[in-house]
């Protein structure tokens, strides 16, 4: 059925080659593959999940696999396969179990959503939004609607289903838009899931799955180990791409980035065929040395290896510094160095903040961010993006009326000459020339982020520079680090769900992240310049 239904959607969105070859060769059988015997046959239960908040209006098919071996005492590990029971899942994983190769584990195997009338009609397939886009909505939905619903089941015996929530003991498949989603949710919540296999994986320009590649490069290793599987004679589409040269961009980007990865390259076409024959393969190795966990490598990216300690030493989190200026309501950047101000972390409006001894909400209506400077002058935008200019001993507030397209955050860069502010509903910043008198002109759009909302609609947030003139921005993917030329070269994701970042703010060599209410921090080798530091002459990185 699921086979059909995979034909029959891509069918409808792709021209293939016509020169792709027929399945027809043969391989030896694996063991993993063989029929059970009645008494070795697991549990399997078919169950509909009716409903979800997060794809209003959906219901689809979940099978639930219980090997034998289950006790319905330990915590099991887990396979979640997307589309159901490709693969011959159902039996490929309890063979694995009963031979050693795989720990006891259940597989859910969950089949996309579909909206359908009263009387049945399908009225809108799910599919596509739910495994092609690549943010962490997916990765929502399995963690608090499919993984507790699945739970809440009893067996026939009245023994409960207990799934491990340590991600390496955790695995998760697909093909095709499931392959690329199997990535996505592991790429997005590698505290849900160390071990991906993704078939025929669509890593192509449906929903933003091409940038994957540039991505990898970028982003700092994390805990996971993947296996692709791809054939020579996979799609080519003239709308989408190619689904081929995207898996092998894949795994040179995955190779780059230091990951656990392998792959197995084929003859075939778009197709679970031969997936379904490397999958007992591409299972053993995924599960090998089990339960030694899966670690993060070490990048090739000239920018990490250099910002990184060699110890290895990552994000930590950390308790509110009360003794620098950091409260429960911490929210991003010390506004004066003589008395460090609040910040509220409800709505990132500066507290408290006075130019000359007099409140500046006095001048600026709804202030929002203050850069105090050395000099003494002041920068502030207001929550309507518009930037002033408050001047040391005077009371004058100058508004800076051609900056309509400015944002509300601001940084100044390390030698005091340039001034750079968001660019409202826009992921570019705006790079601004400071004039002697402290005016601002010759803005350019200048510093380009990658993929600056997600599927909460959070922006970025605040951005800081270091004393070598990098840009470190707060962003849903992770803190961006952009050149003195404005390319991002760097991102860190912060750990566990909290990979979107709130706010940051640099001390000597270590960065503070807010997420979610928790404060985290890491040492880098870097650091951080702030508005009110003396200004400082910046090597030049060129031209690039």
């Amino acid at each position: 059925m699921i086979r059909t239904l995979i034909t029959i959607c891509l069918a409808a969105l792709c021209i293939t080659a016509s020169a792709q070859q027929k399945h027809n060769a043969r391989t030896p059988d694996d063991p993993a593959r063989a029929a059970l015997a009645e008494n070795d046959r697991p549990l399997v239960i078919d169950t509909v999940l009716t409903s979800s908040k997060i794809y209003p209006g959906t219901k689809r098919g979940i099978q639930v696999v219980v090997p034998k071996e289950y006790d319905g005492k330990t915590p099991a590990c887990l396979t979640l396969g997307l589309d159901g029971n490709l693969f011959g899942a159902a039996t490929v994983i309890p063979n694995l179990i009963r031979s050693g190769e795989m720990p006891v584990t259940i597989a859910i195997l969950l089949q996309p959503g579909t909206s359908c009338s009263q009387d049945g009609e399908v009225l809108r397939y799910n599919r596509s939004n739910e495994f092609d886009r690549t943010d962490s909505r997916l990765a929502t939905f399995i963690e608090t609607e499919v993984i507790p619903f699945v739970e809440g089941l009893l067996l026939p015996d009245s023994r409960k289903i207990l799934i491990s929530t340590n991600p390496n003991d955790r695995a998760i498949t697909g093909a095709s838009s499931s392959g690329i989603a199997a990535f996505t949710v592991a790429w997005e919540r590698p505290d849900l899931f160390s071990r991906v296999y993704s078939s025929v994986g669509t890593f192509v320009a449906m929903r933003g799955g091409n940038e994957y590649p540039a991505i990898i490069r970028k982003t700092e290793p994390q805990p996971l180990r993947i296996y692709l599987q791809d054939g020579v004679n996979d799609t080519w589409n003239y709308i989408f791409g190619d689904w081929w040269e995207q898996n092998q961009l894949m795994a040179s980007a995955l190779n780059y980035a230091g990951y656990e990865f392998d792959y197995k390259w084929d003859r075939g076409t778009h197709s679970i065929t031969y997936g379904t024959r490397a999958y007992p393969d591409a299972m053993r190795w995924l599960w090998r040395g089990w339960p030694a966990p899966v670690k993060a490598g070490k990048s090739m990216n000239g920018t990490l290896q250099e910002l990184l300690p060699e110890d290895g030493s990552g994000w930590e989190e950390v308790n509110p510094l009360n003794a620098t200026g950091f409260t429960e309501e911490f929210a991003v950047l010390m506004t004066d160095p003589a008395g460090l101000h609040k910040l509220s972390a409800k709505s990132g409006a500066n507290k408290l903040i006075k130019h000359n001894g007099t409140d500046v909400s006095k001048y600026v209506a709804n202030p929002y961010r203050v850069l105090p400077m050395h000099n003494g002058n002041k920068y502030i935008t207001n929550t309507e993006g518009d930037i002033f200019l408050l001047e040391k001993g005077s009371k004058k507030v100058m508004k800076l009326e051609a900056l309509e397209s400015s944002g509300r955050e601001i940084a100044l860069y390390p030698n005091g000459k340039i001034l750079v502010a968001s660019e409202k509903n826009s992921n570019w910043l705006i790079s601004y020339l400071i004039a002697p008198d402290g005016t601002l002109h010759s803005g350019q759009q200048f510093y380009w982020l990658h993929n600056t909302d997600n599927h909460n609609h959070t922006p970025y947030g605040n951005f800081t520079f270091d004393k070598q003139g990098n840009l470190y921005v707060a962003t849903p993917i992770g803190i961006q680090i952009c050149d003195q030329n404005g390319r991002v070269r760097g991102i860190l994701p912060l750990p566990g769900p909290c990979r979107s970042v709130e706010a940051i703010a640099f001390l000597g060599d270590t960065l503070y992240a807010r997420s979610g209410g928790k404060l985290f921090a890491r040492r880098l080798n870097a650091n951080g310049w702030n508005s009110w530091d003396a200004p400082i002459d910046v090597k030049s990185q060129g031209q690039g």
